[in-house]
């Protein structure tokens, strides 16, 4: 009982903390398709608007939402908690793959980039659909979360590198193919190891346009946040 309430409280914090969810979240995402759809917070028109609408509306196949939605039955923070370490999970799977030697399977890099799918699409909402949001409970752990989608998506690259064989001769083992990931995830690009052929190439230019997007706008949207909680808390 003691261990049980010692992880409630490492975890969960103060049990009178633990809100309940007032809305469902599959009801959540249907309003705010209502409300994108009726120009209700934004007057977007064009590809905003039918961007804006695609990343709400496809949250539907991913297992994020779902769990969302089964975990708000115990609490706000419980949804919370159990999110994180979904998010947690998503990014040690690669890992697991690479580790075990099953990224070479059809099946572990079909996952890999659907996990990826779900992370850009998740990540572009906060950036085009941030109205949709409710205000976070700290933007500190928005960028704590921001550092596990970010390995994330180094190590699924380096399940698609690896798995497909779309690398140089050079590029023999798993720490190769996690090392040219990280790389080019950084932009440094040494050149030691590069992409053997048209698809490899077609796929490194992704993985580049992604990473610059997602430091470029995301870290630059979530620094203006930190600043001005940072103001609010001084004045």
């Amino acid at each position: 009982m003691r261990i049980k309430k010692f992880f409630y409280k490492l975890l969960l914090g103060n049990e009178k903390d633990n809100l309940p969810v007032r809305h469902s979240v599959y009801s959540t995402l249907f309003h705010n398709l209502h409300r994108i759809w009726n120009n209700h917070k934004q007057n977007d028109v064009g590809f905003e608007k039918i961007l804006r609408l695609f990343l709400v509306g496809v949250q539907l196949i991913f297992p994020g939402l779902h769990i969302r939605q089964y975990f708000s039955k115990k609490g706000m923070n419980v949804r919370n908690v159990a999110n994180e370490f979904y998010v947690l999970f998503k990014t040690l799977l690669p890992l697991v793959f690479l580790i075990t030697g099953a990224y070479q399977s059809k099946i572990a890099i079909g996952i890999s980039c659907y996990l990826l799918f779900e992370t850009i699409c998740y990540v572009s909402s906060l950036i085009f659909v941030s109205d949709m949001f409710v205000k976070p409970r700290s933007y500190r752990r928005n960028i704590l979360m921001l550092f596990f989608n970010y390995t994330e998506i180094a190590l699924d690259f380096a399940v698609i590198y690896g798995g497909l064989h779309l690398l140089s001769d050079n590029a023999t083992n798993v720490a190769d193919y996690i090392y040219f990931s990280v790389i080019t995830s950084t932009t440094i690009g040494f050149g030691d190891v590069h992409p053997a052929s048209s698809a490899g190439k077609i796929v490194v230019c992704f993985h580049a346009m992604l990473i610059v997007s997602f430091i470029v706008l995301f870290l630059n949207f979530f620094s203006s946040k930190v600043e001005v909680m940072h103001n609010d808390d001084t004045m």
